[in-house]
């Protein structure tokens, strides 16, 4: 099920093989709030326990050199909407990925549904998607308040969720 974060979800998925963690930023810098998955990784440049990969709008052409790594999880994080207030974020399993409302929102070549699918059959690792809720992805923006007043809870969830 997926976590509302913002009013108390937690996540636990428990430990699963010995390889790395890889956490995947998704979206194009120049959309707003598409933005929000790269802009994550900024923020974690110090966190050097994973690795981390600013895939932009064609996460598909990561998924062989994540695959490289042998990860046992992978977290992608990107701007989704799920009908949420702009700037709330959810964790969402690998099975949730395909019900989300990307429709006109998405800004990638692939379905990120499809990414996700080819990272979980290609690495053997779980497969998480963190999903922020955009308040718009026009060009030339740059991040909205309420995205960008997230980023340090985004940040502290994914730190908590490294150290699993």
């Amino acid at each position: 099920m997926a976590q509302n974060l913002r009013e108390g979800g937690t996540e636990n998925p428990g430990p699963v093989g010995a390889g790395p963690v890889v956490i995947i930023g998704v979206g194009n810098r120049l959309r707003g709030d598409d933005g929000v998955g790269p802009q994550l990784l900024d923020e974690l440049a110090g966190l050097d326990s994973v690795h981390r990969f600013d895939v932009g709008s064609t996460p598909e052409n990561f998924i062989l050199p994540v695959a490289r790594l042998g990860p046992r999880r992978i977290l992608v994080v990107d701007a989704c909407d799920f009908g949420g207030r702009p700037g709330e974020f959810r964790l969402f399993d690998r099975g949730q990925v395909q019900g989300l409302a990307y429709g006109l929102l998405s800004t990638h070549t692939l379905p990120l549904s499809l990414t996700v699918e080819m990272l979980a059959l290609e690495t053997k690792a779980r497969v998480w998607l963190l999903g922020v809720q955009p308040a718009g992805i026009e060009f030339n923006t740059g991040l909205s308040a309420p995205v960008r007043a997230a980023l340090p809870a985004l940040v502290e969830f994914v730190r908590r969720w490294v150290r699993g």
